[in-house]
């Protein structure tokens, strides 16, 4: 049932860095400053890498491929679902 958990925790990971994501794009776009725009990626990144290692460490889970696949396949499916035409 661990894996289960881990496997929907990493999937809602990815959900939730694409909306982190296109909040951070809206902030830097309304600022038009490059080192915003680069900040902003920065902490994006370090927010979901550290969340998801903090997951791993805490609870112990065993690191697998399955988390990783799991996590890109939440920030592709946010990403087909807020993408422009």
């Amino acid at each position: 049932m661990s894996e289960l958990y881990a496997f929907l925790f990493s999937l809602g990971l990815g959900v939730a860095a694409r909306v982190l994501y296109l909040g951070a794009t809206a902030l830097a776009r309304r600022t038009n400053l490059l080192p915003v725009t680069v900040v902003l990626d920065t902490l994006t990144v370090l927010a979901v890498g550290g969340a998801f290692t903090l997951f791993i460490v805490l609870t112990g889970t065993v690191l697998a491929p399955y988390l990783f696949a799991a996590l890109f396949s939440g920030y592709l499916f946010a990403y087909w679902a807020t993408k422009r035409k």
